[in-house]
């Protein structure tokens, strides 16, 4: 069969932020190009295609679907972009295009059978590295019988049929490594403030997050930890570096350094195969020291993001981060004197934020000297999460004020209130933030260094804009 799997793009919606967005965010779509190493096992003919770096319009898009004729096209979907998931569905069947459109991605994961509208042939939950692998072996014989599939969505005689879940994948190490050679490589570019731009692929050594921070779905969707022995990691690295000749790989795991042994012999056996690769990733502050720093180090980091979320001690309480201010400075100042890159990420309009508490973690982060850039990202209650639940009934007085997710935005925009902060608050405390943490000398030339100086002169203006306008009264009421 000739399969397609589509990523929609994410980064068209983020108005002054979207072409930020799209050059430094662009990050391969891991879950599809697992799918598709398990397609190309079974002999089968593959292609991948992830809108945000190439040139495809909805329509242009849906024409090359029906020109190519493919047999199965498998769309993934957060709920941001899920409307251009539906959308590009319908346009290839009114295009008369005779494929098997499939869906799946988080939403999926969340909605299931209520997100399964009419324009979709088949859907997917949950880990469907296996289902999708039984998925094929049954249409490979051109028969419709499902009996017996987890994590699977069908109609039978005109009803939706909803599956009960599929298992967990217990061993890692089983799956076959996802099909990397199917990108457009010279398209994921990862640009850095004290290093060189290098072209970089993902990888991930673990599945789940035993956390219960309030504005992740995972405490939902992915509870159970699971973790890749280190030779299984290490091995996918030397394989992407001799045969697609890269070197750089991004860590997409919620916290690499989770498990103590684990990241200890991803590190060990980098070093004693001599690789020299680079990588980085996220992890949680209080999980770190200076000694798995420095070994990390050794091995190949370059850079490590910590989530700080908030500045103020009572929101962290609230949002269940438990990991404290102390901890989080300490992170800053270990990981610079092992001389890796420190990134940060904080969000505004969390529940329990006001005005005075982001404030207080503007001023937080800004006056950490180890930073030398932070995103400052506006907290959307994304379903799947609690945060979603107190939204609906303003629990720690945040409100969601729209209901169509494709309104959700990270940037310029926001779908909530919270206390006494409305949605034009939000956005224009969004761009001072963003202004006063990185106007100083040494932040400026992070940013031209890793965006350049037309975007960071652009990004500058507008910011100081916003800061400059009179100062809004009270709580926005809803748009």
């Amino acid at each position: 069969m000739n399969i397609l799997f589509v990523c929609p793009t994410w980064t068209d919606d983020l108005g002054v932020f979207s072409r930020l967005a799209r050059k430094r965010n662009s990050q391969p779509p891991l879950g599809i190009l697992y799918l598709a190493s398990v397609a190309h096992k079974r002999g089968h003919h593959v292609d991948v295609i992830d809108a945000d770096v190439e040139d495809f319009t909805l329509k242009s898009l849906a024409n090359h679907v029906v020109k190519k004729n493919y047999d199965v096209v498998g769309i993934t979907s957060t709920s941001p972009i899920f409307h251009k998931a539906v959308a590009l569905a319908k346009e290839i069947k009114d295009r008369n295009g005779t494929a098997t459109v499939l869906i799946g991605g988080e939403h999926m994961n969340i909605f299931k059978k209520e997100a399964f509208y009419d324009c979709f042939d088949f859907g997917f939950f949950g880990e469907s590295d296996y289902t999708f692998d039984t998925f094929l072996s049954i249409i490979e014989k051109n028969s419709d019988d499902f009996t017996g599939m987890k994590g699977f969505i069908y109609r039978k005689n005109g009803n939706v049929i909803e599956t009960e879940p599929s298992e967990k994948i217990k061993n890692l190490d089983e799956l076959a490594l996802p099909s990397m050679h199917l990108l457009k490589l010279d398209k994921y570019v990862m640009s850095f403030a004290k290093f060189r731009k290098r072209l970089y692929l993902p990888i991930m050594a673990s599945r789940g997050c035993p956390f219960k921070c309030v504005y992740c779905s995972e405490p939902l969707t992915n509870p159970v930890i699971r973790f890749r022995s280190p030779e299984n990691i290490v091995d996918e690295m030397e394989k992407w570096k001799q045969e697609l000749n890269i070197s750089h790989f991004f860590f997409m795991d919620s916290n690499l350094t989770l498990k103590r042994p684990q990241i200890e012999g991803i590190c060990e056996e980098i070093i004693r195969r001599n690789l020299n690769i680079t990588f980085e990733g996220w992890t949680r502050a209080n999980l770190i020291d200076k000694e798995i720093l420095l070994l990390m180090k050794r091995a190949g980091l370059i850079r490590i993001s910590y989530g700080l979320e908030s500045g103020d001690p009572r929101v962290l309480k609230i949002i269940r981060k438990e990991v404290s201010h102390e901890d989080m400075l300490t992170a800053f100042r270990l990981t610079e004197e092992a001389g890796i890159e420190p990134a940060c990420s904080v969000m505004l309009g969390l529940p329990g934020d006001t005005r005075e508490s982001v404030e207080r973690t503007i001023e937080f982060v800004r006056k950490i000297p180890q930073i030398l850039y932070s995103n400052f990202s506006i907290a959307n209650p994304y379903p799947g999460t609690e945060m979603f639940k107190w939204s609906q009934d303003g629990t720690h007085g945040i409100k969601l004020l729209i209901k169509d997710f494709s309104e959700y935005r990270r940037y310029d925009h926001s779908p909530i209130s919270v206390n006494d902060l409305g949605p034009d608050d939000l956005v224009r405390l969004q761009k001072i933030g963003l202004l006063k943490i990185h106007f100083t000398p040494k932040r400026i030339l992070a940013a031209i260094k890793m965006v350049g100086l037309r975007e960071s002169l652009s990004m500058f203006l507008n910011f100081l804009e916003e800061a400059i306008k009179t100062k809004p009264k009270g709580v926005k009421e809803k748009r």
